[in-house]
């Protein structure tokens, strides 16, 4: 009788662990998923912004704001064939 008892017992406690193990397993799976949502949504932020910065990128890069830039900040102009020098080395 007692080992009946104590059978009974121990699979009780078993299935009160099993069942709390897998309350945690299932808990920690949707922390997880939850996590990995917020990551792939951060992601995705990042991508947007990092075709934005391209394309400002390649906005600021125009060739033609180089040129008026150079202009107009630095004074350079394009070189004429009057004022072009020749040096000799010897």
């Amino acid at each position: 009788m007692l080992g009946k008892l104590v059978l009974i017992l121990i699979l009780f406690l078993a299935s009160v662990f099993t069942g709390v193990g897998i309350v945690y397993s299932k808990h920690s799976m949707r922390k997880a998923f939850i996590e990995l949502q917020v990551l792939q949504n951060k992601f995705d932020d990042l991508q947007i912004e990092w075709g934005r910065l391209q394309l400002e990128q390649s906005a600021w890069a125009t060739h033609g704001r180089v040129e008026k830039l150079a202009r107009e900040k630095l004074e350079m102009d394009l070189v004429h064939k009057e004022r072009l020098v020749f040096l000799k080395t010897q």
